[in-house]
């Protein structure tokens, strides 16, 4: 047997139900698949502090592929110029949110002030996870958040679907 897929059938062979034979075989591949593929990121705000940090670590993982590093300015600079200790050299150069081909990601990290990341969470496609570093979706009631922040939710219809996510409690939410 020398296909993955022979390997398993022969594995799951004493199974009498097929369907559950499919069904766990489906469900294995798709692990797989998902543990083997990168994640395609792109970071909003890479300039910035918390963005630079986000950086270093998201540069070091394997399973990570950095795409767009965006900013409003410094567009066209190497992200080395605003920190010597990010050391990956196939980083891309700084870009505008705008030039962002979003069928090429998966992930999109927010390191920008309160009020800017509800603003491009209503322009990007459904299909990218926003992971969001400022406290626009940390509340999940845009009247909580106009009372502690002082500005009205731009989004409000994702900030009621929104998760403060503290893996140790939240992880179940998380998908």
């Amino acid at each position: 047997k020398n296909t993955v897929a022979e390997k398993q059938e022969e594995a799951f062979s004493f199974l009498k139900d097929k369907s559950l034979l499919q069904y766990l075989l489906s469900l294995l591949t798709d692990i797989l698949k998902k543990m083997k593929d990168s994640l395609n990121i792109a970071i909003a705000g890479a300039t910035g502090y918390v963005g630079l940090e986000l950086t270093k670590i998201l540069s070091k993982h394997s399973k990570v592929r950095i795409l767009y590093l965006c900013a409003k300015k410094s567009t066209g600079k190497k992200i080395y110029t605003f920190d010597k200790k990010i050391i990956k050299k196939n980083l891309p150069k700084i870009t505008k949110i705008e030039n962002i081909n979003w069928s090429k990601v998966n992930i999109l990290f927010t390191a920008l002030p309160n009020g800017e990341a509800q603003k491009i969470a209503k322009k990007i496609p459904e299909h990218i996870k926003l992971i969001d570093l400022s406290a626009d979706f940390r509340l999940n009631d845009f009247k909580l958040y106009k009372k502690w922040y002082g500005i009205n939710h731009k989004c409000k219809k994702l900030i009621n679907n929104s998760i403060y996510a503290i893996t140790e409690f939240s992880r179940k939410y998380l998908d």
